[in-house]
């Protein structure tokens, strides 16, 4: 969910708005505008996307803005065409494109942007440009059937809270806040802002799975990304997993004798570490990703690297990136109660622990009891890869372990790749975890993981 705060202006107001928790910043460069910003403020903020507004501007004078101000994002509310958002978004600048609604065919106008824009924004129809302050029929967006994640906007307010949580659309990716917020044009109450922010998210995440609480019926599913190439491709598309019923991510790091996993997964690696990969790296790569990211983060790898980064230090940067869990193969659970759980602890990250069929009652009940999080169930003993289905023997070992009422939620991994597969451990499992699949169609799709996606989910259906 990402929340967007509008409307900014003054340095101080924006340096509380931004420690309130606003994941993007607007500032609107519209001189008709009350919240009209004429000069660069003293303070911009640092943790938050800055997206500039502009109506009805030149492409030339766009840029300027967007370089004196260090833009990620335009938000653009004029007549601006198809082919200049196109030509905007070619300079690496995010386009959002303004669609004022009043009735379900305001929705046609969107369709001839599809492609061009990384988000839309969805406001209240009114007469000249800029927003009203007032809410529209948000039901009307049901209709809307385009692939580009959308912004909510029209009216929002602290009052708001409640038909958020009500509402519901596979694109919506974030909400837009200005005068609802405001004590006077462009001075946001900081307080409220804060208050509403932590309610809205914490509420959202509890309906939208957080990595320590599932429910069994929504099948959530793991992805594995390895490749550095497809983790920078994959930052541009990163709203889509969770718009599309892909409930966790789980970001793979490269090691070069990774013994858990098969060829393609091993074929990754050794690509990723060729291309120069590090763990570090990988770090810088996702600083900023819970910017824009809500669904849940999981690292995998293995404990040489790790050990190389400094447990510690390794743990405090999962926390400070917003990574959610790790696993860790080749990790003894010994060793983890009597070396690493107070450290990963201390830092609040979860320690994820495999069993196979061959782990005895007794070991999994301690597993159970002492880690948070979820139980990495390994479909077999060998190594990763796609199987056609589950025999007899290991839906047995599925079924066995669901009858010990586990006090965590289980995700069965190695193997999945098929409706069979997939609809297999759903029923005996709070999910299923993907990860050889998903990086042969990334190859077959040279690294476009939005079509990899959907192909994914394609073939966990028919």
């Amino acid at each position: 969910m990402i929340i967007k705060v509008c409307g900014m202006r003054e340095p101080e107001n924006i340096r509380a708005i931004e420690q309130a928790g606003a994941d993007w910043m607007g500032f609107i460069f519209f001189p008709q505008s009350a919240r009209y910003v004429s000069h660069r403020p003293e303070y911009l903020p640092e943790q938050c996307h800055r997206i500039g507004v502009f109506v009805n501007e030149s492409s030339e004078n766009i840029l300027l803005k967007a370089q004196e101000f260090g833009l990620h994002h335009i938000q653009l509310h004029g007549r601006e065409t198809p082919e200049q958002c196109r030509k905007l978004k070619a300079t690496g600048l995010g386009v959002i494109k303004v669609f004022s609604i009043a009735q379900e065919s305001d929705l046609q106008s969107a369709g001839c942007y599809e492609g061009v824009c990384d988000y839309f924004l969805f406001d209240t129809a009114c007469s000249g440009y800029g927003g009203s302050g007032k809410p529209f029929n948000w039901n009307i967006l049901q209709a809307y059937r385009g692939k580009t994640p959308f912004l909510l906007s029209g009216g929002l307010r602290p009052g708001s809270l409640s038909l958020l949580l009500q509402f519901k659309h596979e694109q919506w990716a974030g909400i837009d806040l200005n005068s609802g917020f405001e004590t006077a044009p462009a001075l946001k109450d900081a307080a409220a802002v804060h208050t509403f922010i932590n309610q809205l998210k914490q509420k959202y995440n509890e309906q939208n799975q957080p990595v320590i609480q599932y429910q069994a019926k929504r099948h959530p599913i793991y992805l594995f990304l390895c490749r550095l190439s497809y983790l920078r491709r994959y930052g541009k598309h990163h709203q889509s997993p969770g718009k599309k019923g892909i409930n966790m991510i789980e970001i793979g790091i490269p090691f070069s004798d990774p013994m858990a996993d098969g060829p393609v997964i091993q074929h990754a690696a050794t690509r990723a570490l060729k291309n120069g990969m590090t763990l570090k790296l990988l770090f810088d790569q996702l600083k900023d990703i819970r910017k824009e990211v809500q669904i849940p983060l999981v690292l995998m790898g293995y404990l040489n690297p790790i050990m190389q980064y400094g447990f510690k230090d390794f743990c405090r940067t999962c926390r400070e990136t917003g990574i959610d869990g790790v696993i860790i193969p080749d990790l003894p659970f010994k060793d983890y109660m009597e070396e690493y759980r107070s450290i990963a602890e201390e830092q609040d990250v979860r320690i994820i622990m495999l069993i196979t069929p061959e782990t005895s009652e007794e070991r999994i009940r301690l597993i159970d009891e002492h880690t948070d999080g979820f139980i990495y169930m390994v479909s077999s003993a060998a190594i990763t890869g796609a199987q056609k289905d589950f025999n007899a023997q290991k839906q047995a070992y599925f079924q066995r372990i669901a009858d010990m009422n586990l006090r965590n939620p289980r995700m069965i991994g190695f193997g999945i790749s098929n409706k069979q597969t997939f609809e297999t451990a759903s029923a005996h499992a709070a999910g299923a975890i993907i990860g050889s699949k998903f990086v042969t169609l990334l190859d077959e799709e040279d690294g476009d993981t939005e079509k990899a996606a959907d192909k994914l989910l394609e073939a966990l259906k028919n």
